[in-house]
């Protein structure tokens, strides 16, 4: 018997046609998302990522609420200070981040080189072994997020480095309608993005990496 757990509806007509010349053309694009896994695993692994993702996300959203001593010296770590603005960023992108993360969903999430990438306003990157993803800001309502091939051999979850969790966070950051962040510095150590607030205490607020450090960066694995 067939496998069929990577199948997908290309169509739902199931009647027969009697018209001549009236074939559905399909084009299917066969080619893995990563290619060190099927389709339904990709699947499957990004929504263990998603669901990791918000959980750390209602932390922090829970934290800023309480914004005590501790949670004051995560936030200096990865912003350069604690002080009313920061809080209150936070306070008010958080939820709305939590709100995008729950609205994915593993169809918006696709190679760099597919089709529904190639239609959105921005112009394609291409992948050149380092970049792990990206999105398009003007078009955040869409919610789709393009990935390269770094991304597929990333651990879902060890946020002690790069990992999916991380990335996908970073990335939702993006989104104009949650924080509307930038790439102004990239890194993924908590040393390295405190070195960096700590100069550039006006902008690691506005940074992405910053942003995704100061949720997702400490010694946990958070999927597997």
């Amino acid at each position: 018997m067939t496998d069929r757990s990577d199948w997908v509806t290309v169509h739902a007509a199931a009647v027969t046609n009697m018209n001549p010349d009236s074939l559905v053309r399909v084009t299917i694009n066969t080619v893995p998302i990563c290619p060190n896994m099927t389709n339904q695993e990709f699947r499957q692994t990004i929504m263990k990522v998603r669901d990791a993702a918000v959980v750390l996300v209602k932390e922090r959203i829970a934290a800023v609420a309480r914004w005590d001593i501790q949670e004051r010296n995560r936030a200096t770590i990865y912003f350069g200070r604690a002080d009313e603005e920061i809080r209150s960023t936070l306070a008010a992108g958080l939820p709305r981040l939590l709100a995008a993360l729950q609205e994915l969903v593993p169809e918006k999430i696709v190679r760099w080189d597919d089709s529904m990438n190639r239609n959105l306003t921005c112009s394609v990157v291409p992948d050149n072994g380092q970049n792990r993803a990206g999105v398009c800001k003007p078009d955040s309502e869409k919610r789709i997020i393009a990935i390269y091939s770094a991304f597929c051999s990333d651990s879902n979850g060890e946020l002690w480095h790069g990992a999916k969790v991380k990335t996908i966070v970073h990335e939702c950051t993006h989104y104009a309608d949650t924080f509307n962040s930038d790439d102004i510095m990239y890194g993924n150590t908590e040393s390295g993005m405190y070195a960096f607030a700590i100069n550039n205490a006006d902008k690691a607020i506005r940074n992405a990496d910053s942003i995704a450090g100061y949720i997702a960066t400490f010694d946990k694995t958070v999927a597997r």
